[in-house]
């Protein structure tokens, strides 16, 4: 272990200690090449955690910060209300999502490794501290008819309408986050072979495959309606008027307005929920997990795993296939 380094921030102000680890985990995260709003994300997190340890008087060296102190924090959150910082938003939305508390002691977890690796501290105490459990939920995802009627929302005979028409098609047809889609230019789609570049996390590069539908859609888009939204010669598969790309939130803020619009009931529509229901029917229709992993562009098939919990109904229908009372009993009924 390098002393120098310890003892170095531990003769400074515990302030300076931090800002100084905090600049240098920067530093790590963009030479890893995380995106800015990955960074952005951790960052924020961790001074949420010094801040917590500062005003309850729990600030330590860093050295001697802890699994009890990590303990109290998440305590702290569960019991936090949704944007309860937040001058723009005066009611409650009530507490923090399981999901939301395990991400921040996550992101914790990786800033204490990060200096443990760099040789800031002698041990990492919290290697072996258990992430807070989430609900194993089974995440409902949209069936054929509601995705229709979804689209059947959508004017397809306008620019704005064909642009959205075919985002909708687009996310569920190749599986694809909606960060990558809104960052997809015309040099990455190959319209011939019905293939697309996508950009992903860590700036990790993959292609994507998408039916011969969805290329009859894009090229209709492409050729009518795309030189009419902007004056501009944009890049982008999906332009503003100012030739910029369209963002996250306006494409999730129209999945919103036609899902209420449609009244679908039951399940949450959103984009991600197309990526759910992408793969969920990939696996049912017999698709490779492998190469499910592939496309949705996953380092391992560990993450991959939590999108092909199959529905209720395709249960029904790999039991009828596969059960061993069909042979048990067969000819007989």
């Amino acid at each position: 272990m390098n002393a120098e380094k310890v003892n170095k921030y531990d003769t400074e102000s515990l302030q300076l200690h931090i800002e100084g680890l905090l600049s240098a985990y920067r530093r790590h995260l963009e030479a890893a090449n995380r995106s800015p709003k990955t960074i952005s994300w951790y960052l924020e997190i961790l001074r949420r955690f010094f801040d917590f340890l500062d005003f309850n008087n729990l600030t330590k060296s860093i050295p001697d910060i802890g699994r009890e102190e990590l303990r109290t924090y998440i305590l702290h959150l569960q019991s936090t209300r949704k944007w309860s910082n937040s001058p723009y938003i005066k009611e409650n939305k009530g507490s923090l999502s399981p999901y939301s508390v395990q991400g921040h002691v996550r992101a914790i977890k990786a800033f204490w490794g990060w200096l443990f690796k760099e040789e800031y501290i002698p041990e990492n105490p919290l290697i072996k501290l258990p992430l807070p459990k989430v609900p194993q939920s089974l995440v409902k995802t949209l069936t054929i008819d509601q995705f229709k009627r979804l689209l059947a929302e959508v004017e397809r005979h306008t620019p704005l309408g064909a642009k959205y028409y075919c985002i909708l098609l687009f996310l569920l047809d190749t599986g694809v986050r909606i960060s990558e889609l809104v960052n997809i230019k015309m040099a990455d789609i190959d319209l011939v072979n019905c293939l697309v570049t996508v950009i992903g996390k860590g700036r990790k590069e993959r292609m994507a495959p998408f039916h011969r539908v969805t290329r009859r859609e894009l090229q209709r888009y492409i050729r009518i309606f795309r030189p009419k939204l902007c004056s501009y010669d944009s890049c982008y598969l999906f332009p503003r008027s100012d030739g910029s790309h369209i963002s996250v939130n306006s494409v999730q803020q129209f999945v919103r307005r036609i899902a209420a619009k449609t009244g679908l009931r039951g399940v949450k529509c959103s984009p991600h929920i197309f990526r759910h229901t992408f793969a969920t029917t990939f696996i049912a229709k017999g698709g490779a997990d492998f190469a499910l992993k592939e496309i949705l562009g996953h380092t391992s098939l560990q993450p991959t795993l939590k999108y092909i919990h199959l529905q209720a109904r395709d249960l029904q229908r790999q039991h009828a296939l596969f059960t061993p009372v069909e042979d048990l009993f067969r000819g007989e009924h």
